[in-house]
């Protein structure tokens, strides 16, 4: 498959282009602080079908949600006291909620992104500005071969040059690379289960679970 085209994420025109791609049913990386991210629009079947394809990834493993705003996020999804406290101290942020649908509906029609518990998240990046230009949520998931056989595969892309060699070596369908440099921390989202009475860290990352435990229980 022939490299996407390369825009710098600094370009003020990115973002529309961005926007376009994803709109059309297309799928753009995006940097982020821990790597890239392929984007799809969440809504998209078949967008979304193209990037667990071009990842080797099992359908069994949901794609992640990005939305734009805690105001989105509540009206898809059942937010408790516990988990509104995290949303609004933490986001946006490197943090990741799983949360149940508020219409058992919206699950049925996205298994992609998780029939029960979706992990959904507010980015305080590119990835957070693109949330808020393109009409429907973002489904996102790491630019790295789930399947691969060596570590090197299976290892998250950190820079633009280890995007194209994704591609290059996978044929992933990817209609735009956001250039954002190098991504800082190579560490991933931390993760809460807010389907509990008691929130709970089930995957360690970027926030601290300290930070965590200290955004539901001090003043």
């Amino acid at each position: 498959m022939a490299a996407p085209p390369v825009r710098p994420a600094a370009d003020a025109a990115t973002l529309g282009a961005a926007t376009a791609v994803i709109d059309a049913g297309g799928i753009v990386a995006v940097p982020t602080r821990r790597w890239y991210m392929l984007c799809a629009d969440a809504t998209d079947e078949d967008a979304c079908r193209s990037i667990f394809a071009g990842k080797g990834r099992p359908v069994a493993k949901p794609l992640a949600l990005v939305l734009p705003t805690d105001a989105a996020v509540a009206e898809r999804f059942v937010l408790s006291p516990a988990a509104r406290r995290l949303a609004e101290r933490l986001w946006p942020g490197d943090l990741a909620l799983l949360l149940p649908w508020r219409h058992p509906g919206d699950a049925e029609r996205h298994p992609w992104l998780g029939a029960g518990t979706p992990m959904v998240t507010r980015d305080p990046g590119f990835l957070g500005a693109l949330s808020l230009r393109v009409r429907n949520p973002i489904a996102t998931a790491v630019v790295s071969r789930s399947d691969g056989r060596t570590p090197q595969e299976r290892a998250p892309a950190l820079s633009p040059a280890a995007v194209l060699a994704f591609v290059e070596a996978h044929g992933a369908p990817l209609e735009l690379l956001v250039d954002g440099g190098v991504c800082p921390l190579g560490v991933g989202l931390t993760v809460v289960d807010c389907t509990t009475a008691e929130p709970a860290v089930v995957r360690a990352g970027s926030v601290h679970e300290r930070a965590v435990e200290a955004a539901l229980h001090e003043a």
